[in-house]
């Protein structure tokens, strides 16, 4: 951190104040965090901020939140740094802003979240060809005692104790994902509907005179009393 005088440099803030670079007069929006967790691979070659497809990269913001690479975008934590428009726009000065602590913050959640939705495990953290301090088992600086990137590359409730609390966007749904909910809507509507439909007829018709004949009907002959007694006078052989 590089100490400022309260009384000679101030911290500074001109948010959205970059007329320059109209792109970033705004900050991160809630579809560039949806797009970049939907990223599947951590990293690719040159695994630098030129890297396209790349979550690393993208969540960086050196790419598009959808992964591909432009050297005029800015998205997400590079974004926020460079809409603050002052202190923290500048490297070597931005930890003196402390937006830059809840910044940071909000792209460890991030990055923890994409480890929870993908287990990528250690084997996609490049090995080699990174730049310096940068590959898998090299140590990360400036912990002590000294600590790999392979090491921190592990979700943090289960292994460092800690956890975030956040309501992560959705993606919206696509047009075919809407039509297809729409039609398994109305099919389970009519098979509703029919249902109830089918078992009011059915109780209706054994509510009726019909529906409710008695087994033994006036075609069918009676025995008196009378009948039984005459029925027993008779001999048997």
């Amino acid at each position: 951190m590089v100490p400022l005088d309260s009384e000679t440099s101030p911290i500074r803030r001109n948010p959205a104040g970059n007329v320059a670079r109209p792109m970033v007069q705004r900050l991160p929006e809630p579809q560039d965090v949806v797009d970049c967790l939907d990223l599947k691979t951590f990293d690719t070659p040159p695994y630098y901020s030129t890297s396209s497809e790349s979550f690393r990269n993208t969540v960086e913001g050196y790419s598009a939140p959808q992964g591909g690479y432009d050297p005029v975008v800015r998205s997400l934590h590079n974004l926020a740094h460079l809409f603050l428009n002052g202190t923290g726009g500048q490297t070597h000065l931005s930890p003196n802003d402390p937006i830059f602590v809840l910044l940071h913050t909000f792209t460890d959640a991030i990055f923890d979240e994409w480890l929870s939705r993908h287990t990528p495990g250690e084997a996609v953290y490049p090995e080699e060809n990174a730049p310096i301090g940068h590959n898998r088992q090299f140590n990360m600086v400036p912990f002590w005692p000294p600590v790999t990137n392979a090491e921190m590359f592990v979700t943090a409730p289960e292994n460092l104790g800690y956890t975030y609390e956040v309501a992560w966007p959705t993606r919206p749904y696509t047009l075919p994902e809407i039509i297809t909910i729409a039609i398994v809507a109305a099919v389970l509507v009519t098979a509703v509907v029919s249902g109830v439909i089918a078992c009011a007829m059915r109780a209706r018709y054994f509510r009726s005179a019909e529906g409710l004949e008695p087994l033994l009907g006036e075609t069918f002959r009676r025995y008196s009393e009378d009948d039984r007694r005459t029925d027993k006078s008779q001999s048997v052989v």
